[in-house]
């Protein structure tokens, strides 16, 4: 990660439903590939490591251009199209029981070789050409040796890929001369990843070092080493764009074929050139299936905008990435790094900046107007740059010091937590001007008196308020890496979590799109301010075996506005219509601790991947009513029942996740003998009025074995989803004050209750009251009105001779309004215990 101490320090707790400790049903679980890529045009064998992949004979690719033949056990070949798209595509494995979580592939436009042992030593070093890729691993404390020979004055970049292609390793690369001397060494330049930028001092035999910082190793410490002369991209200027524009774009970095650039500072010290490039940046949206040729970390998944590399007759270059503008844009023009000389610009505006050199700090004036709404967005980790920014807003006063009046705050993680960290050291800041004036934001990199150099680019948006969301779909574990399985007749889950912008807080209405037959997904709410909810796919009885894609939508506008009270259809607004395909992506690593699971690595993958199998669910779930309307302060009843096949026969043990906020889950079990059971929650009055969706989870024992002749077999934990559940929270027309005067009521009496209503929310018609009780409790109440202008009421509570003793569950005093000729209604709860 690139800030992982910042990152860690920021994350928001997601809500994480922990099942009992016990084995659970198989699913595989890629950890490695012994080779982790290919030239275009070629094949190649790779063997697969992880775990539950027994019968596994295929490899799933997000490409058609890449497929795989299985040649024995754990390894394919891999046969690679020519024309196949050059960078990161994901390879899943798939087998009897299901799809595996993603690893990265890469397919290159450069020879491909894999690491022979022995190679501990500079003199057991494999000799290696320039323009090569390694394929390597390295095991606990090993050292890989690679030698070439060189001529003085040529310039060789190492370039290591490991985390950018989902292994474990965290590497240094050491350079020696001929004589055994390091003369290069290098770590961290990309996230974790390493890179030297060399220009040899003499001719002969050179030997390049990799290893682990701590000499770890495994079989996921896999890596990819180039050998290349170029060209390799530091920045592109400017660093934003509009769509669709035809533009000159400056690219800084090495072997460019571009002209010297003596005034421009590397990271590493080394000389830089510039080149100018003309383009037009896409005006196609990035296609979710495929959003990107790059290894996208979790926190720079909001990103919108377009790739670009550069071909030479040396080669392809590293992927740059420019933001998509929508304001006009504006690049930076030193010097503009004090009080005295700041630069002017016009609002809104997109401005590209970099942080050149040690303690740079660039200054950006502007007029502004009393009650306008800026938002202030300063993004690098989101563009791919390594800069922290921070900025602080001042008013500008003439023949003084300016006023500060706010900083950019670190970008919070939307709530997703270990399962996708949207959190980012990005900063943004929500303005109201509070009067006529001359303002300004001074922008500097965090690390500004140890650092500056080309790569610290940012972004610099001031923009009016644009309320806007960003989705994304992500498997169901919050303490493992996986793939997404379905088993016929029953049902699995997934998340969609919602990264808000600029202020939006509405409902997030989330449909599928393509499904396969025989496969479906009830539409699903993320309330307002809420950042996930649970999507949950079910296969019929009858479905086939299906691998592919699913398509998941969000829109925030809707046909109907129920949470609103005062909401008139066709006369009210709907807000904003905004709609968008959720990308995919999913953990890397299992979090530090699994059973409080708080961050853990993740990425973008190349679309969302669903797998049905043929083998029928031991457990299915569902749950009635599905969709609720009610106002706050009401009882939810819901009734869960349950099909039980494959030898499942334990009792079901129920709770509920994702529940709007302030709304308590209410453990429940379905019985070993019983096929229901009602489940009786209640919607409180602190609940926010909106759409909310939850699922009730169903807990049991099954006897399993992965041996279908073992005799006993032993009991895994299935955790099953019922169906989603959505409620319609409404506010509500009144609030009930109830006084049992004790609760205690005989069988065969009555008890007087007194009720005050209390009208809100702009209503001030009649109140029809009754009482609302289980059928088995035999208790009863006539209807009481109370009229317009009048607050109280006295119900009268009988129970039957044989009502049963004991404290009286679920009992409520339900008041009801009509509002718009729509009748709401509203429940107290009601204490009654009955006596002999």
């Amino acid at each position: 990660m690139r800030h992982p101490v910042r990152a860690a320090l920021a994350i928001a707790v997601a809500l994480v439903f922990v099942p009992p400790a016990w084995a659970q049903l198989p699913q595989p679980r890629l950890q490695s590939v012994s080779r982790t890529g290919v030239q275009a045009g070629e094949s190649v064998d790779v063997t697969v490591r992880g775990t539950d992949l027994e019968g596994a004979n295929a490899l799933w690719f997000d490409h058609p251009g890449l497929r795989a033949f299985h040649v024995k056990g754990p390894t394919f070949r891999v046969v690679c199209a020519t024309g196949t798209p050059r960078g990161l595509h994901d390879v899943r494995l798939s087998g009897p029981y299901g799809i595996s979580n993603p690893r990265a592939f890469v397919v290159g436009d450069r020879p491909e070789v894999v690491e022979q042992e022995p190679n501990n030593t500079p003199g057991e070093a494999k000799p290696i050409a320039l323009g090569t890729v390694v394929n390597g691993e390295l095991g606990a404390t090993d050292i890989d040796c690679f030698a070439f020979e060189g001529k003085k004055g040529q310039r060789v970049f190492f370039d290591l890929d490991a985390e950018r292609i989902d292994s474990r390793l965290d590497a240094t690369l050491r350079l020696l001369d001929a004589g055994g001397r390091e003369i290069a060494e290098n770590r961290d330049s990309f996230g974790a990843d390493p890179f030297l930028d060399v220009t040899l001092p003499a001719d002969g035999r050179y030997v390049i070092k990799v290893h682990d910082v701590t000499f770890a190793g495994s079989p996921d410490h896999v890596y990819r080493l180039t050998l290349h002369e170029g060209p390799h991209i530091d920045a592109i200027v400017p660093a934003v764009a509009p769509a669709g524009v035809p533009g000159t774009f400056t690219l800084i970095g090495r072997n460019l074929g571009g002209a010297s650039a003596p005034d421009l500072i590397a990271a590493d010290g080394r000389p830089l050139e510039r080149k100018d490039v003309t383009m037009t940046p896409s005006a196609v949206a990035s296609d979710p299936a495929y959003p990107t040729r790059d290894f996208v970390p979790s926190p720079e998944a909001p990103r919108v905008g377009f790739e670009y590399s550069l071909t030479t007759e040396r080669g392809t270059s590293n992927t740059v990435f420019i933001g998509r503008a929508v304001d006009p844009v504006v690049v930076e023009h030193e010097p503009n790094d004090h009080n005295e000389h700041p630069q002017v610009v016009t609002l809104p505006c997109d401005i590209s900046g970099t942080f050149g050199i040690p303690g740079d700090t660039d200054v950006y004036r502007f007029a502004a107007k009393k009650g306008d709404v800026w938002w202030i967005e300063a993004d690098a980790e989101r563009l791919g740059s390594p800069a922290d920014p921070v900025f602080l807003l001042q008013k500008v006063v003439e023949k003084g010091v300016p006023q500060d009046l706010a900083t950019g705050e670190d970008l919070p993680d939307a709530g997703a937590g270990a399962r996708f960290q949207l959190a980012s050291v990005d900063a943004a800041l929500r303005w109201q001007v509070p009067e006529d004036g001359t303002y300004q934001v001074v922008i500097n990199d965090l690390y500004t008196s140890q650092r500056g150099d080309a790569r610290l680019s940012y972004r610099l948006n001031i923009r009016p308020e644009r309320p806007e969301f960003r989705l994304f779909v992500v498997p169901n574990s919050a303490n493992q890496a996986e793939g997404v399985v379905i088993r016929t007749g029953g049902r699995t889950s997934a998340y969609v979590v919602a990264l808000r912008l600029d202020g939006f807080a509405g409902a997030i209405h989330v449909a599928p799109r393509d499904l396969p037959p025989g496969v479906s997904c009830d539409a699903v709410v993320i309330g307002p301010g809420q950042s996930l909810a649970p999507v949950v796919f079910a296969a019929s009885e009858a479905a086939k075996p299906w691998l592919g894609t699913a398509t998941l939508v969000g829109r925030a506008r809707v046909g109907d506005r129920k949470d609103d009270l005062r909401y008139t259809r066709g006369a009210s607004s709907l807000g904003p219509d905004v709609e968008h395909e959720a990308l995919g992506g999913g953990m890397l690593w299992p979090p530090g601790n699994p059973q409080a699971p708080t961050f853990a690595a993740a990425r973008v993958t190349r679309g969302f991947v669903l797998s049905v199998l043929g083998d029928p669910a031991p457990l299915s779930l569902t749950a009635q009513p599905s969709q609720w309307t009610v106002a706050q302060g009401h009882q939810l009843p819901i009734e869960v029942s349950v099909m039980r096949r494959e030898g499942f026969v334990e009792a079901v043990a129920l709770t509920q996740t994702e529940l709007p906020p302030n709304l308590a889950a209410v453990a429940a079990t379905v019985a070993k003998e019983a096929k229901s059971a009602t489940v009786n929650l209640f919607v409180p009055k602190t609940v926010p009025p909106g759409s909310y969706t939850f699922v009730m989870r169903g807990t049991g024992a099954f006897p399993f074995s992965k041996d279908p002749n073992a005799k006993p077999k032993p009991n895994v934990n299935l955790v099953e989803p019922s169906n989603p559940i959505t409620i319609t929270v409404r506010p509500a027309p009144v609030s009930l004050a109830v006084n049992n005067k004790g609760g205690a009521l005989k069988a065969g009496a009555q008890l007087e209750v007194d009720v005050t209503v209390v009208r809100q929310n702009g209503f001030v018609g009649e109140v029809r009251l009754g009482l609302v009780a289980p059928g088995a409790l035999k208790v009863n109440a006539e209807p009481v009105v109370v009229a317009e202008g009048q607050t109280a009421g006295k119900l009268l509570v009988r129970a039957a001779g044989d009502s049963p003793v004991g404290a009286a569950a679920a009992v409520a005093v339900r008041a009801v309004g009509v509002v718009n000729g729509e009748a709401i209604e509203v429940d107290e709860p009601l204490a009654v215990t009955i006596n002999k």
